[in-house]
């Protein structure tokens, strides 16, 4: 499962509500070799960065192909 940080214009408080609304939802985002792909989020975790920032960080199971 890859696991992307995401980090949004929020303060402590509204990063704290706004991480578990993701969980279950659907996201687009760029792999690594420049491959848009969409994965659904399985967890999210408040997380600081090493300024002491809080970011959200999300853990993605990749979604089926289309038949």
């Amino acid at each position: 499962m890859p696991t992307l940080d995401l980090r949004f214009a929020f303060d402590e408080k509204g990063i704290k509500n706004f991480a578990p609304s993701l969980v279950g939802q659907m996201m687009t985002y760029w792999e690594d070799d420049r491959r848009l792909a969409r994965g659904r989020v399985t967890a999210a975790e408040v997380k600081r960065d090493r300024y002491g920032n809080p970011y959200v960080e999300v853990e993605l199971e990749p979604a089926a192909a289309p038949a």
